[in-house]
């Protein structure tokens, strides 16, 4: 009888022992469910607060455009005002051997025309034109820059060349 006795205790205990292990793994799958739960949220705050930064970037930097933008514009109407009280034939000035005064008068009066119609130059490609100040845009700003360092190039050699500076030493 004692062994039958101990056979079931034994049986009991390791019905026992089961059940509690069962337990404790049921526990621990809690537990780790628990961390993907919080891991999750941690990824998803992460997440949230990486997209307001790169939100809060993005209007920063159209802030930045927006206001290179309007400085621009500004920059732009003063040289056409400019240009408007005869720049050119300023920064032109008498004429150099070998030039022409009537065409450095044209150089200029065709210069302030454009000006009093609002006309700006552009340079892409190698070749120049025209567009009103008031029809540009932001993707016109490179044009814009090439046409104006053509222009002061074009000027500084004049003048140095005027200057005696433009010859070739051998």
């Amino acid at each position: 009888m004692f062994l039958v006795l101990n056979d079931a205790l034994r049986e009991g205990t390791r019905q026992w022992l089961e059940y509690l292990a069962r337990g404790r793994e049921r526990e621990r799958a809690r537990e780790r469910a628990r961390q993907r739960l919080a891991a999750a949220w941690v990824a998803a705050v992460r997440q949230e607060e990486l997209a307001r930064k790169r939100e809060q970037t993005r209007r920063r930097k159209e802030a930045e455009e927006i206001a290179a933008w309007k400085r621009f514009v500004q920059t732009e109407q003063r040289q056409l005002q400019l240009r408007k009280d005869g720049q050119l034939a300023r920064l032109l000035g008498e004429p150099q051997p070998g030039e022409l005064p009537a065409l450095l008068q044209k150089l200029a009066a065709e210069d302030r025309r454009q000006a009093e119609l609002g006309l700006v130059a552009l340079t892409s490609g190698g070749k120049t034109f025209y567009k009103a100040i008031d029809d540009l845009a932001p993707d016109d700003m490179p044009a814009r820059i090439a046409a104006n360092r053509l222009r002061t190039t074009w000027l500084k050699e004049r003048r140095d060349e005027w200057l005696g500076r433009g010859e070739t030493q051998s």
